[in-house]
């Protein structure tokens, strides 16, 4: 075998393996499948490299031309899927479509340069497109897909240069030829191992969120509610601010649960942890659960009055939701709240703060539930 075809197959082995890699990549659950897709792209990317291990004719070049076509394109489709956007088939088929019949035509009529030309058109725009779906369009971007986007915009935009040069500037481009044969098997590797790389960080993703999440409330759970809580006293102590506190508890709830139900309890804690969430909309804002029927809520830079005025309308909103509860004197289902803030180091630890906070709670449920207390800022 010549240096040429030793070449050629390397690049399909490359590929080959990529798309047997893909094979062990499960697509996540709930979300549309895109892996085969994957699969097909790369699996025709490596038969067009391959062929031309062989000494080919005209029909097997045009074969390999449309394989290459299959696999930009194939990637796109991937790439609706993968960001789970509705795939516009038949723009995307016509496209395909065009490509194939105008790579066909010039490698049939031998104007390799034209060839050339027509794929500094078709591929940047399959190239940009990929890359406007990772960028802008998919939810819980990871890196992996930051930098597969990001190579579909260099590799756009080198296709472009090399059909440029081709007409403006033919000696540069003889020498670009041998740097396209390093560019394009770089791409297909990058392609291929952060598309994949990019399901594994989305499952780290996945279960750091479940062991930090409560899964019935899905608020941040008791640990990583002491985590936020260290870091952001950590911050409030270092830079001279406040830091509020709120804790909730929903009133005679295990008189609830004795008379309607663990499941009927169980519903109730979603109902009024999906109201801390829609209370709490600061980036810093932590809504979490402190263990069974009582929530906490981080608030990062908020004063007293301003972590009373969050609380009251927790408290109206789950009061609102007139949840039935015939062993409340409320008649339905409340909520008390205590507040400490930390501001100007009055108190020397979390615990102290937690502590202060939980006494605002007994205090407010003393006094009657259904109400906020705030513990005076002067109380250490």
């Amino acid at each position: 075998m010549t240096t040429e075809q030793n070449y050629f197959l390397t690049v399909a082995i490359i590929n080959l393996i990529l798309a047997f890699s893909g094979t062990r990549i499960k697509d996540p659950k709930g979300k549309q499948k895109c892996t085969a897709f994957f699969i097909a792209a790369v699996s025709a990317n490596c038969l067009s490299w391959f062929l031309y291990v062989f000494d080919i004719g005209v029909i097997l070049k045009i074969i390999s031309a449309i394989l290459s076509a299959t696999f930009i394109w194939g990637m796109v489709v991937f790439s609706y899927r993968r960001c789970e956007q509705p795939l516009p088939i038949t723009p995307i088929s016509l496209i395909f479509t065009l490509n194939c019949l105008a790579l066909g035509y010039f490698t049939y009529t031998s104007h390799p340069n034209k060839a050339l030309h027509v794929s500094a058109f078709f591929v940047p725009l399959a190239l940009f497109m990929i890359a406007y779906l990772f960028l802008k369009k998919k939810q819980d971007k990871n890196p992996s897909d930051l930098i597969f986007a990001y190579a579909c915009c260099v590799m756009a935009i080198v296709v472009v240069v090399r059909s440029l040069l081709l007409e403006m500037s033919p000696n540069i481009f003889s020498v670009t030829i041998v740097s396209s044969q390093i560019i394009w098997p770089a791409f297909s590797v990058i392609s291929g191992v952060f598309t994949l790389l990019s399901f594994t960080e989305e499952i780290q993703f996945k279960l750091q969120k479940e062991s930090n999440t409560d899964q019935l409330t899905g608020l941040a759970n008791r640990r990583s509610m002491d985590y936020l809580l260290q870091q952001e006293w950590a911050k409030a102590d270092r830079h001279q601010r406040t830091l509020a506190l709120v804790m909730l508890d929903i009133d005679f709830f295990k008189n609830y649960n004795d008379h309607y139900g663990h499941q009927a309890g169980d519903d109730t804690l979603k109902k009024v942890a999906q109201v801390l969430l829609d209370s709490v909309q600061r980036a810093g804002d932590v809504a979490a659960r402190y263990g069974g029927e009582e929530f906490l809520l981080i608030l990062p830079d908020t004063d007293a009055l301003a972590a009373q005025s969050i609380a009251t309308k927790i408290c109206q909103s789950v009061a609102a939701l007139d949840i039935t509860h015939q062993s409340s004197p409320f008649e339905t289902v409340t909520v008390s709240a205590g507040i400490a803030v930390f501001k100007q180091q009055n108190y020397s630890t979390v615990r102290d703060l937690l502590m202060a906070t939980d006494a605002a709670l007994y205090q407010a449920k003393n006094n009657g539930r259904n109400q906020v207390q705030v513990i005076p800022l002067e109380t250490k």
